[in-house]
């Protein structure tokens, strides 16, 4: 890595130790997203340590976080890297989510109980205020967002299904944060989301398993059409 990553000393003091890992998984995530770190980049343990001005246990522990969650690999003679995914790469996987997440949708529908409901509306209000604080923050947006979705999936008990598709997202989990952190500058593409969320939920509250499996198949397959057609997709 290069020497462009620097913390003032203020920043390197709130990284507590009882949290520290979490804390560099956090910031390592920040990074990401402002374009600091890029696709493919290589993260050196002893460098990050120096940059953040603590030890590389903890760095270890956030680096095996980020591979824990598809944004870094492990590679052989090379050491930690962050991920690179082609747009292939992204298509395909998007393709894939379109087989499944419709049908675990469909599942979980008919079983969906008033607590299920409860709960998932709780998990859409509090991403409504996320989205309303007057800094948007792509990070908390992504990670409810992707609460959002498994509270749906997890309640089908299609157990092995759900397991594929959060390998899915976490594979994706690069490309997403890049992606969240271009869709909060766009406030129309923040009221779609929270549209397209409760949507989902009335179709739920409906028991119209083949509306919320249509919406999430429409949904999905205009994520593909618009990274079919992104031209600049190479400068994430």
């Amino acid at each position: 890595m290069s020497n462009r990553v620097t913390m003032n000393q203020n920043e390197s003091v709130m990284l507590q130790r009882d949290t520290l890992p979490m804390q560099i998984l956090s910031k390592l995530m920040d990074w990401i997203m402002d374009g600091t770190l890029k696709m493919g980049e290589k993260l050196n343990t002893e460098e990050l340590a120096r940059q953040l001005g603590v030890s590389r246990m903890p760095i270890r522990e956030a680096l095996n976080g980020l591979e824990k969650m598809g944004l870094a690999e492990s590679v052989p003679y090379v050491g930690m890297k962050l991920v690179s995914l082609t747009q292939e790469d992204v298509l395909q996987i998007y393709q894939m989510r379109q087989a499944l997440e419709p049908l675990v949708a469909e599942k979980a529908c008919a079983n969906i109980t008033d607590g299920d409901l409860q709960e998932l509306e709780k998990i859409h209000e509090d991403y409504i205020q996320i989205v309303r604080e007057p800094e948007l923050d792509a990070k908390k947006l992504y990670l409810q967002n992707r609460k959002f979705h498994f509270a749906v999936y997890s309640i089908s008990g299609m157990d092995r299904v759900c397991s594929v598709i959060e390998s899915l997202w976490d594979t994706l989990s690069f490309f997403k944060l890049i992606y969240g952190r271009d869709v909060i500058k766009n406030s129309e593409g923040v009221d779609k989301i929270i549209a397209e969320h409760q949507s989902y939920i009335d179709a739920l509250k409906a028991g119209d398993s083949e509306s919320l499996r249509q919406k999430l198949c429409a949904t999905l397959a205009k994520r593909i059409e618009g990274i079919s057609a992104e031209s600049d997709y190479y400068t994430l």
